[in-house]
């Protein structure tokens, strides 16, 4: 039986980027602890599978179809959500996207392509879920940063993390601000820290042999994350059992950072 103190029953969930990889393993996680779901993403065309998953628990799943770097949709995003759910208690900002570039072969279109859905959309996303859970006496955010907030890889083929550390840096600290300025609300914000986990768009990774194995060298676990192992931080976080937490950052990280 579980514990009542990780039950998400009668909680409402949003998850950006939950169509695919790191974002649908943790809706359906949620689901499988109690929530109901909602899902914004730019492609949701597998939407009939997730909805399955998520229905076979007896749960809620709605979708929305929204491209979250257009800043003036989040608003309508969050509402919708609220609406077709009966209410919002937990966001989970996932949505992310990087880029394997030299120093010197990144664009100023890259930047802003990675910092905008990275860690401005956070800030957006954060705003409109937090006033929405505002009505409903709290609530829990929880934002996917990253290792690379916290340490940077040294990459065998000289490929730049500076983008991609300065958005999870970003969503560090903003995920400290949000705390600071909500803890009299009832909501809690923070942030998860993953290493690299197996996902579809960590497939090159494996594939270039003197990278892999320089991550898992470096990881005392020596070895990539499963997404499904982000889901026991991401109840925990969602959950009364963290109520007394908020402002913090958990590294998921196979040792790494303790290294």
């Amino acid at each position: 039986m579980s514990h009542y103190l990780f039950d998400l029953n009668g909680k409402k969930a949003l998850i950006t980027g939950g169509g695919r990889g790191i974002g649908k393993t943790i809706a359906v996680g949620l689901a499988s602890a109690g929530a109901d779901i909602g899902i914004t993403d730019i492609d949701i065309s597998n939407k009939s599978e997730i909805k399955e998953e998520i229905e076979k628990f007896g749960k809620k799943c709605t979708f929305i179809q929204s491209d979250i770097t257009d800043f003036s949709a989040c608003k309508e995003i969050v509402t919708e959500c609220s609406r077709n759910l009966g209410g919002l208690d937990i966001l989970i900002n996932n949505a992310g996207t990087n880029i394997r570039k030299t120093v010197n072969e990144v664009t100023e279109e890259d930047w802003d392509k990675v910092l905008n859905l990275n860690l401005k959309s956070y800030f957006f996303m954060t705003r409109e879920a937090g006033n929405e859970m505002k009505k409903y006496n709290g609530g829990k955010i929880i934002n996917i940063a990253s290792l690379m907030g916290w340490s940077i890889f040294r990459n065998p083929n000289k490929q730049t993390y500076a983008p991609y550390a300065s958005s999870k840096g970003g969503v560090i600290s903003l995920t400290r601000s949000f705390a600071i300025d909500w803890a009299e609300e009832n909501i809690q914000v923070n942030a998860i820290c993953p290493t690299f986990i197996e996902t579809p768009l960590t497939n090159t990774l494996k594939d270039d042999k003197p990278v892999y194995d320089a991550i898992c060298k470096r990881t005392p676990m020596g070895r990539f994350g499963k997404m499904e192992e982000l889901i026991g931080p991401c109840i925990f976080l969602s959950s009364e059992a963290s109520n007394l937490i908020t402002g913090t950052s958990i590294l998921v990280d196979g040792g790494w950072y303790a290294s």
